[in-house]
C-alpha cells in the first residue's frame, strides 16, 4: 500500500506542476520516478515543484493543494523500502498537513497587510513554544491531607 500511495502521490505532484508550468512538469517527473529509488532526489521533485509554484506566481489555493500533495509524496517515499509495519501516512500527518495549508491558505486570503506583522512571527512561536511546554512540564498537586492528620516531612 504505501508503495501505491508513493507512486500515486508522485504522479498527483508531476500533475500539479503540469497544470501550473508545462515545462516544469517533465523535470518533476523524472525526478519522482528516480525518488522511487534515490530518497534525495525525490526531495528534489518536491523543491522544483516548490520552485515551479514560486515561478509561476501561482494562487495560494493551488499552492496549499501542491504542498499537501508533496507532503503526502515524502511521508510515503520515506518509507518505500521501510520493514513491514511502518505506516507513514497516519491520522496525524494527514490532520498536520491539512491543518497548516488550511492555516496557510487562510493567512494569504486575509484581505488585512500589515508591514511590522512579520515581525512578531518569532515572539509569538517563542511564546507558543513556552506555553505547550509549560503546559506538559506541570504535574498536578498532591491531594490534601485531611483536617488533624500531620504532613510527612518535606
Amino acid at each position: 500500500m504505501t508503495k501505491f500511495l508513493a507512486v500515486l502521490s508522485g504522479l498527483l505532484l508531476t500533475v500539479a506542476v503540469t497544470l501550473v508550468l508545462p515545462w516544469a512538469g517533465l523535470a518533476v517527473l523524472i525526478a519522482v520516478v528516480a525518488g522511487w529509488w534515490s530518497r534525495p532526489l525525490a526531495v528534489v521533485a518536491v523543491l522544483i515543484a516548490a520552485g515551479a509554484l514560486a515561478w509561476s506566481d501561482t494562487g495560494a489555493l493551488a499552492a496549499a493543494g501542491t504542498g499537501v500533495v508533496a507532503t503526502t509524496f515524502l511521508l510515503n517515499i520515506a518509507t518505500v523500502h521501510a520493514p513491514a509495519g511502518v505506516v507513514p501516512t497516519t491520522l496525524p500527518s494527514a490532520v498536520g498537513a491539512l491543518t497548516f495549508a488550511g492555516a496557510a491558505l487562510l493567512a494569504a486570503l486575509l484581505p488585512v497587510r500589515f508591514a511590522w506583522l512579520p515581525l512578531l512571527a518569532p515572539a509569538l512561536v517563542i511564546v507558543l513554544f513556552a506555553l505547550i511546554v509549560r503546559g506538559l512540564s506541570i504535574r498536578p498537586k498532591p491531594p490534601a491531607a485531611p483536617a488533624g492528620a500531620e504532613s510527612p516531612p518535606p
